[in-house]
């Protein structure tokens, strides 16, 4: 594996940085990604204190609770005495801060993903001008397996910036569809306590 690496030449330095990257950002990610699944039971035992007229107890329990849901409930309680378009207004901005957060770093991903095999198509092309000015500088009867050598050898780049640019690319898709998951659970949650807890105070 080492000497393939070496065989690879100067572009596999960058291949391997971008791997060592993304490995580092999908672990990192993955970690901020636990805990943003819905909680039923959760959710449920909130919205019963909140039927029965049990407001500061439901806010105690969102504020021990984990994930965006738990924090869209707590915005929602603390601002139950204003006015609708605040409480709409309060939990649009910690929503957009939870999605921006869980969003954080995915456009490397992204990057790594598109540019790795370019890096390696690259790597390829010059190690083909390589072997190719090689076989042409021959006077005598060029041996295939020379060229043969020299191209399979050019191909490493290309296979190594495919195994970087893969992965990158499927866990950023497996991320930004967190995300959307995510945003969906916040928005569908926050109407659904807003339509209990809003609109029936009178501060602005």
């Amino acid at each position: 594996m080492v000497d393939l690496f070496y065989l690879g030449g100067p572009l596999m330095y960058p291949l391997l940085l971008s791997s060592v990257l993304m490995i580092a950002i999908v672990i990192e990610r993955g970690f901020h990604f636990i805990g943003t699944g819905v909680n039923r039971k959760f959710v449920e035992t909130v919205k019963d204190h909140i039927q029965r007229g049990q407001f500061e107890k439901a806010l105690e329990i969102t504020e021990e609770g984990r994930g965006p849901v738990a924090l869209i409930f707590q915005e929602a309680l603390k601002f139950r005495e204003y006015t609708k378009d605040v409480i709409e207004n309060e939990i649009s901005i910690r929503g957009d801060q939870v999605l921006h957060h869980l969003s954080k770093n995915l456009h490397f991903l992204e990057l790594i993903g598109k540019i790795s095999p370019m890096i390696g198509l690259l790597g390829t092309v010059m190690g083909m001008v390589d072997a190719f000015h090689e076989v042409a500088s021959v006077k005598n009867l060029v041996d295939p397996s020379i060229l043969a050598s020299g191209i399979w050898e050019a191909l490493i780049t290309t296979v190594a910036g495919l195994f970087v640019g893969i992965p990158a690319l499927v866990f950023h898709h497996i991320y930004i569809m967190k995300v959307k998951a995510v945003a969906f659970s916040m928005k569908h949650y926050g109407e659904e306590i807003l339509s209990m807890t809003g609109g029936r105070g009178d501060r602005v």
